[in-house]
């Protein structure tokens, strides 16, 4: 009865797995409050509504920055202090401006030192001759400048010591800054595009603020610049991930230089397939991710053979998710999904690899008529941009709730393109029975 039971209870999580996975960005974390995940601020989304078509008109005051992790911790202002939302540049931001009398800066609902974190900005910072600071409380504060014309990104704990790394103040460049912490650590990594450098804060208990963006002190320590996009885990994330998630920004802000660059599909000369990029990859095998979705519908897990140091991310070209007719397809998909994705199967060397099959699987929320029977998925195996030459992969499964899985993909390699289809279907028809035969 006992071995019975156990089974029965396996059996169970085993359904419930599919309704869980990595949502957060490039697929680190999740958007329900349950991960590390704890603040995920995105200016093309104000008010994390998943709507980024409703966003305030140019030159609004910003009272309110939305938390999109699942938490609620939005970042709040209600005086002359507030920022300013601005969409004149190629990507809508959150503007805070130093040059102004009134310091300009937003109170946090989570406050406190964390110890043990991981977090990212993209920002474009502007130099008014203050210092800068990005997150900020009263005992410590994050610096994409340490102090007044030092042009140097560093770390400060009020009344003790101001830690100076030696990279450049990034002013007037879109750029990804990342601090990261373990626990019982006192070094902190900071990276800053394509440049990492530990740095060592003299303390195990000092860490990571995240009360407030900028600080209430006029002409020093002051937030500057367009604030695109802010990420903030309550846990040191692993190496693995601080790659994926370097990439998801790098894509989505138009090619912003990073350590590991392992998505090249965002280039031009690849296709521009910047959105919604997500990954799974391992450096090691204490610091690996094999678990993906990201903001986008498609989910990949389960990779058979992901070695040290090898990566596979995906993004999508932006094209409507809708079925049409007459798209480039084989004959037997009589519709098929605007949009296309494309993947990169590399090592951090950028050199071509294989990480095995794959499992699949797509959220087609909001598509009528799809069976497991006709559901189809196109992979564009030779590379030259059509999909009318290829075999479609039949034997879908459905997992619920509009999630159609296929399981052990081996035929996507680097560069390719997937998307997916539905198959036409044959009726033949006796004297009193009519069969409906998928293709």
């Amino acid at each position: 009865m006992k071995t019975t039971f156990l089974t029965l209870l396996l059996l169970f999580f085993s359904f419930l797995l599919p309704l869980f996975s990595q949502t957060g960005p490039g697929g680190v974390g999740t958007r329900d409050g349950s991960s590390s995940l704890l603040i995920w601020l995105r200016a093309n989304d104000l008010n994390a509504d998943g709507n980024t078509t409703n966003n305030p008109i140019n030159g609004s005051l910003v009272s309110t920055w939305s938390d999109f992790s699942g938490n609620g911790n939005n970042f709040t202002q209600t005086n002359t202090n507030r920022p300013t939302y601005t969409t004149t540049g190629t990507f809508n931001a959150v503007n805070f401006n130093s040059s102004l009398a009134a310091a300009q800066f937003m109170f946090g609902t989570a406050t406190g030192i964390f110890t043990n974190a991981s977090t990212f900005f993209v920002i474009n910072p502007v130099n008014t001759g203050n210092s800068h600071s990005l997150f900020d409380n009263t005992t410590t504060s994050l610096r994409v400048e340490q102090w007044s014309n030092t042009n140097r990104v560093g770390l400060t704990r009020y009344g003790i010591a101001d830690y100076t790394t030696t990279i450049a103040s990034p002013f007037g460049i879109n750029s990804i800054l990342s601090y990261h912490k373990p626990t019982g650590s006192s070094i902190v990594e900071v990276r800053v595009n394509a440049v990492t450098q530990n740095l060592n804060i003299g303390s195990t208990t000092a860490g990571i603020p995240i009360d407030r963006i900028g600080r209430n002190s006029n002409g020093s320590d002051e937030a500057s610049g367009n604030f695109y996009e802010i990420i903030f885990y309550n846990n040191r994330i692993n190496d693995a991930q601080k790659i994926i998630i370097d990439n998801y920004l790098s894509a989505k802000f138009g090619g912003i230089a990073i350590i590991n660059d392992v998505y090249n599909e965002d280039d031009p000369a690849a296709g521009d397939y910047d959105h919604d990029v997500a990954g799974i990859g391992r450096v090691n095998i204490t610091n690996l991710h094999t678990d993906s979705q990201g903001t986008g519908l498609v989910r990949i897990l389960n990779p058979s053979n992901l070695n040290d140091n090898e990566f596979f991310m995906w993004g999508h070209d932006n094209a409507p998710f809708q079925l049409s007719t007459g798209l480039n397809a084989p004959n037997i998909i009589k519709s098929r999904i605007n949009r296309i994705w494309r993947v990169s199967e590399v090592n951090i060397s950028g050199t071509a690899i294989d990480v095995g099959s794959i499992d699949m699987r797509f959220d087609i929320t909001g598509i009528s008529g799809v069976t497991t029977a006709n559901l189809r998925l196109l992979v564009d195996t030779n590379n030259d941009g059509n999909f009318h030459d290829e075999t479609p992969i039949s034997g879908a499964v459905n997992l619920g709730s509009n999630i159609y899985s296929f399981n052990g993909v081996s035929a996507i390699n680097n560069n390719n393109r997937f998307t997916i289809g539905l198959a036409t279907t044959t009726i033949i028809t006796n004297r009193r029975i009519t069969y409906r035969v998928s293709n």
